[in-house]
């Protein structure tokens, strides 16, 4: 038997395009139209909340409540260990390994949208069941902004290092972004705080035009804590940041309710918090005992707190289904961190962001991917219970797929299975896949199946996986028995080893790993 894991501005709101019902909707059974918002942190490791590790020094009392009111999963996954595989895998129900960037691969500032033409999302299968779409947050899956020399559309999918920044019209709307994937509303970033274009875009357009380099936002701002290349936005800092999404998620909440009280909402909140620049704002310096890291995690739990509260306040939090996770594990901080990209101490004063377990982001281990995962619908969720269930993100299409009584053709969600009845109660199993599949930023794979988990080192492509000349390296562990991955049990499962590294083959070959 398995044991659970204790770890535990108004005006631009108003030109929301609220999609009309699709004969989807008519499909839907309407008791189980909840409202959906989907709370991604960024960068944060689940040892960060208190309720899910006793010995955090990070008080987060809102997620704390959050979470006694709600399913806490103690054995879940994001999609990949690093930011973009990670919403890939959340916004399609797919491994991003798949993709045009292939394993181990990652967007560059301007490198273009990264979903593929036809692919529905997640904001897809919500907008067709008659629900207002909105992000507002961290977007990371590319954006083809308009250029005025067409010929280096090439050069700019591929080159990281991008910055004929005069070539983008930023003026004028992005040829695709968010908006082109379902979301009727999105106010956000490109990227992560750090990234170009330092600027907020509002329904694929940029709010305003960054034209200030580096050197030039430090003299005019006091500071700067992105890149040294940046291009950023008059009015654009990282004090302004955090706080100006917290409202802009309250306020699409509000505007939807109110414009729209018999439509529900999907709100899709992805956060830049406490991924880098770790830049606490001044009411939160202090509040940890976990050095400035703490601090930000502070703040995050702050502006969670408040979205909670508006829903209260609205009337409509019982009937809201809130999922709350992270796109990865967290930053290695406790060595070589970049001082650039912090205001204040780096050290996290014998705080453990993982828990338990070994790794960072980016990585293989249970520390780079297992997230915190807390799931709240009062009117369908029994609270206070924990679930040992394996599940990865891109089961939560799918999931939101099964309430909604919405069956999905073979070309969505191809690695994804709902986990709608662990959430009812009505079955937890050990998982409802065969097998799940980590990805290292290296390329490398990993498969868990059940309790063990193959870590499989040489293949860093897919076509490498499937290429029997290339050397294989193994290591495997038993989660159950060995949660930190100190002892490789490799040698005394040898079928097991060769079963498992069979399976990746499978999965890769066929294109999914579901039925």
């Amino acid at each position: 038997m398995r044991t659970p894991l204790v770890i535990p501005t108004c005006c631009l709101i108003l030109l929301l395009l609220a999609a009309s019902p699709t004969p989807l909707s008519a499909a839907a059974d309407k008791p189980n139209r909840p409202n959906v918002v989907i709370i991604l942190a960024d960068d944060m490791g689940y040892g960060d909340v208190t309720a899910l590790n006793k010995g955090s020094r990070i008080p987060t009392p809102n997620l704390d409540q959050f979470a006694r009111q709600s399913l806490v999963f103690t054995d879940a996954h994001a999609a990949g260990s690093y930011c973009v595989p990670s919403r890939y895998g959340l916004l399609t129900g797919r491994y991003m390994w798949r993709t045009r960037l292939g394993s181990g691969g990652n967007l560059a500032n301007f490198a273009g949208t990264l979903i593929e033409p036809g692919r529905r999302t997640i904001a897809n299968l919500m907008q067709d069941a008659g629900y207002q779409t909105g992000l507002v947050g961290k977007w990371h899956q590319g954006i083809d902004w308009k250029l005025r020399d067409e010929s280096a559309r090439v050069q700019i999918r591929v080159d990281p290092n991008y910055q004929n920044f005069k070539n983008i019209d930023f003026a004028a709307p992005a040829l695709k972004g968010p908006k082109d994937y379902g979301f009727a509303y999105s106010f956000g970033t490109a990227g992560s705080a750090e990234m170009n274009p330092s600027t907020f875009i509002v329904n694929n357009r940029a709010a305003v035009i960054p034209t200030l380099t580096t050197a030039e936002a430090k003299e005019k701002f006091g500071e700067w804590y992105g890149r040294d290349d940046n291009i950023i936005a008059e009015g654009y800092t990282m004090d302004r940041l955090v706080p100006t999404l917290s409202n802009k998620a309250c306020e699409f909440v509000e505007t939807a309710v109110r414009s729209k009280p018999d439509q529900p909402f999907f709100l899709y909140y992805a956060m830049t918090t406490p991924h880098n620049p770790i830049v606490p704002n001044q009411e939160f310096v202090g509040k940890s005992q976990a050095g400035t890291y703490g601090d930000f995690v502070v703040e995050l739990d702050f502006h969670v707190g408040r979205l909670l509260q508006k829903l209260k306040d609205l009337g409509i939090a019982d009937n809201t289904l809130i999922f709350f996770t992270s796109d990865n594990g967290p930053v290695d901080r406790t060595r070589g961190y970049p001082q650039r990209w912090v205001r204040g101490d780096t050290q996290i004063y014998g705080h453990d962001s993982t828990g338990p377990c070994s790794g960072w982001k980016g990585g293989l281990e249970e520390g780079g991917h297992r997230v915190p995962f807390i799931v709240r619908w009062a009117a369908k969720i029994k609270p206070g219970e924990e679930c040992a269930t394996t599940i990865v993100f891109n089961d939560v299409l799918p999931t939101l797929a099964e309430m909604l009584n919405v069956k999905l053709d073979s070309n969505t969600a191809e690695d994804g299975v709902s986990f709608y009845p662990a959430l009812t109660g009505a079955s937890r199993p050990v998982s409802f896949h065969k097998a799940i599949i980590h990805n290292h930023h290296n390329g490398h794979f990993a498969v868990r199946q059940g309790a063990f988990k193959l870590i499989i080192k040489g293949p860093k492509t897919v076509e490498e996986v499937l290429d029997a000349r290339v050397p294989v390296k193994y290591q495997l562990y038993d989660l159950d028995k060995d949660i930190a991955e100190s002892t490789d049990v490799s040698a005394k499962h040898p079928e097991k080893v060769k079963q498992m590294h069979a399976l990746l083959k499978q999965y890769v070959k066929a294109g999914r790993s579901t039925d």
